[in-house]
C-alpha cells in the first residue's frame, strides 16, 4: 500500500509486511513511455519503503550460497542483504510516479556497512530512501539509501548509486581519468563465468532485468551477448577476500562498476593492500581476460 504525497518533498510512503510483489508494476514500468532525463518538477521527489518483520527465505538463502559458491555460516551472507532488499528497491522504481525510465539504467556504485552478523533466520526492519534525482556530466543519478535494524539498532546499511545515462554516455567504457591503471600483480584467482549466469543468479537475487538472463533479450538493449550481474561478480570477489577477516568482524565495502562483463566469459581478481592511505584496507580489481579491463573495483576494511 503507499501513501502519495502531494508535494515535491513530501516523500512517498510504501509500507509492507512481506516481501512486495511487483511483478505486473515492473512489466508495465519497462514498457511505459518514461524519459531518460526527468523534467526539472520532478527531481525533488522522494520515497520511503518499509519491510517490517523482514526474513530471509531459505530456498532462496540456499540458492544464492550455492551460485555464488558461500558456505553456510549461520548468518546471512553480506551482499545476499542487498538481494533481500531489492524487492524494496524495485517497489520505488516500478511505482507509478517514479519518473525515470527503468531500461538503462546502470548500477554505478555501492557502499555498505557491516554492524554486526545477523542470522540465517533473524527478523529485520528493513528501510529504504530515495532523496531526489541529481543531474551529473553522464546523465542523471539517484541514490537508494537502506538500512536493516534488529532490535532497534542499525545492523547492516548501503547506498545503491544509481545512474540514468545521456545518449551520448557509454558509463563503464572510459578510460581512468589519468589514463592508467596501477599495476596489480598477480592475481590472486582466476574463474570462468558460464553463460547460463544470469539466470541462475536472477532467481536468488530477484534481479531479472533482460540484459542478464540471456544473449537475446541483452542484444534488444545493444549488447552482443548478456552482462554478468555486478552483485554477483562482487559475492565472488567478497567469497575470496573475506578469508583474510577476522569471521563476522564489522566492515565496510565500496564497490565501484565498472565494465560490462560478457558471458561466457574469463575473470581474474587482483588485490593490494594499501597501509597508507587507509590503513588495513584492501583495494582489488576483478579484471576480463584476456584484455584485462576492470569489471569491478573495490575496497574492503575492517571497521
Amino acid at each position: 500500500m503507499h501513501n502519495g504525497g502531494t508535494m515535491p518533498d513530501t516523500p512517498i510512503t510504501l509500507q509492507y509486511h512481506a516481501p512486495p510483489r511487483h511483478g505486473g508494476a515492473l512489466v508495465r514500468s519497462l514498457f511505459a513511455a518514461r524519459p531518460a532525463q526527468a523534467p526539472l518538477a520532478q527531481h525533488g521527489i522522494r520515497f520511503e519503503a518499509h519491510w517490517h518483520g523482514a526474513r530471509a527465505d531459505a530456498k532462496r538463502l540456499a540458492q544464492y550460497r550455492q551460485v555464488c559458491d558461500l558456505p553456510d555460516t549461520g548468518t546471512l551472507p553480506l551482499l545476499y542483504l542487498h538481494a533481500m532488499a531489492m524487492p524494496l528497491h524495485m517497489a520505488i522504481l516500478s511505482h507509478a510516479r517514479f519518473p525515470l525510465r527503468l531500461l538503462g539504467l546502470v548500477h554505478w556504485s555501492n557502499q555498505l556497512a557491516s554492524l554486526r552478523p545477523i542470522a540465517n533466520g533473524e527478523a529485520m526492519d528493513m528501510h529504504c530512501t530515495l532523496d531526489g534525482i541529481q543531474t551529473t556530466e553522464r546523465g542523471q543519478s539517484f541514490a537508494i539509501h537502506t538500512t536493516l535494524s534488529t532490535g532497534g539498532t542499525v545492523a547492516w546499511r548501503e547506498t545503491s548509486t544509481f545512474l540514468s545515462p545521456l545518449a551520448r554516455s557509454k558509463p563503464g567504457k572510459k578510460a581512468s581519468p589519468d589514463g592508467s591503471e596501477p599495476d596489480w600483480g598477480t592475481p590472486i584467482a582466476q574463474w570462468a563465468v558460464a553463460a547460463n549466469a544470469g539466470r541462475r543468479f536472477a532467481g536468488p537475487s530477484g534481479d531479472w532485468n533482460p540484459i542478464h538472463v540471456s544473449a537475446l533479450t541483452a542484444r534488444l538493449f545493444g549488447y552482443p551477448r548478456a552482462i554478468a550481474h555486478g552483485m554477483f561478480s562482487a559475492a565472488r570477489c567478497l567469497a575470496l577476500l573475506q578469508h583474510d577477516l577476522p569471521a563476522n568482524a564489522p566492515l565496510a565495502l565500496d564497490l565501484r562498476f565498472k565494465r560490462p562483463l560478457l558471458i561466457p566469459g574469463q575473470v581474474a581478481l587482483y588485490k593490494n593492500q594499501d597501509v597508507t592511505d587507509t590503513p588495513h584496507a584492501t583495494h582489488f580489481v576483478l579484471q576480463v581476460q584476456p584484455g584485462g579491463e576492470p569489471h569491478i573495483a573495490g575496497t574492503l576494511r575492517p571497521l
